[in-house]
């Protein structure tokens, strides 16, 4: 039996460090709301069970083939919670995101869809299709070949990282048909792991009357609003979460990741989230000593991986 409302969140191995913030801005602002864990890999996560009462949903024992094929191991694994999760309806986080301040009163349960995004990203009268929309979403004339009476103007076109839904809005049957367009129609779909597809669907299907959905303000992306408003924010916080926050919404840190060694990424909200959550079993000094540890080994990753391409070139070019 599902419980009618929670967060969700997910992480793979390579990520844990950092839904570890999104958990403990969970539990910061909103204490009283269930919480579940998509786990994409066979890693241990009992000490964020333990530590958040988590619901853990793993995509190894989820009870479909079809489906584990189809999310393991890339961004559709958030899709576990829509058709296997434990919410009638719930609030999707990526793991680059954090909650700031209590938004869950703006939570819309009266349709089935809520996207945290409010502006028309393209005008009704549009008369050129923007370049954007195929690299991000999809190419809406390819994509009259499967759904001619589709209307691609007029959208408010949303990141994914954030969103509130009705389980099963999107049933995984239809789910699949989709998907079998992408693998018919090279260039369809954006490389965007889900984004594309699940953009379609919600305003393809709130077009023809099938589902209702919302518009909500509540995604700060700082790459797109600015990072004015979330340091205003944390004036006089210190490295601490905000009492008061003016607009509590989702503050998602796309595109560049939020890593204190990245001097072009604006970390400070989501560090100070890293720093909540390592400040549950240690000392102040200890939390930032385990941040820095955290960033060392993904910045060590990092070089091997760019030492192991390398090195894969230079073979590549000798047996050329």
């Amino acid at each position: 039996m599902q419980a009618p409302f929670g967060f969700v969140t997910g992480c793979h191995a390579g990520d844990k460090f950092m839904v570890q913030a999104t958990l403990a801005s969970m539990r910061h602002y909103s204490p009283d709301v269930p919480v579940c864990l998509v786990v994409d890999g066979e890693f241990d996560v009992s000490d964020l069970v333990k530590e958040y009462d988590l619901r853990v949903l793993r995509v190894s024992e989820l009870p479909a083939q079809q489906m584990r094929t189809l999310i393991t191991g890339n961004g559709r694994a958030k899709l576990a919670a829509m058709w296997e999760g434990p919410f009638e309806y719930y609030v999707w986080l990526d793991s680059d995101a954090i909650v700031w301040g209590d938004f869950t009163p703006q939570v819309n349960a009266e349709v089935d869809f809520q996207i945290f995004w409010s502006e028309i990203s393209i005008p009704p009268d549009a008369l050129e299709v923007p370049g954007w929309l195929t690299h991000f979403y999809f190419d809406p004339q390819k994509l009259r070949r499967f759904d001619a009476k589709f209307e691609w103007r007029g959208n408010a076109y949303f990141s994914s990282g954030a969103f509130a839904c009705k389980r099963n809005v999107i049933p995984f049957e239809r789910w699949m048909e989709g998907e079998s367009w992408g693998k018919k129609t090279p260039g369809l779909f954006g490389d965007f792991s889900e984004q594309p597809l699940l953009n379609y669907f919600v305003h393809s299907m709130s077009q023809r009357g099938e589902i209702r959905i919302g518009m909500s303000n509540l995604q700060h992306i700082w790459s797109h609003h600015g990072k004015e408003e979330l340091m205003r924010d944390s004036l006089g916080a210190g490295w601490h979460f905000p009492t008061k926050i003016r607009r509590p919404r989702v503050a998602h840190f796309c595109g560049r990741k939020p890593l204190l060694f990245d001097s072009k990424a604006f970390s400070r909200p989501f560090t100070i989230a890293r720093l909540e959550h390592h400040r549950r079993r240690r000392s102040n000094l200890g939390a930032w000593l385990t941040i820095m540890s955290e960033e060392a080994r993904v910045l060590v990753g990092k070089v091997k991986g760019r030492f192991s391409r390398y090195f894969d070139q230079m073979g590549e070019y000798e047996l050329s």
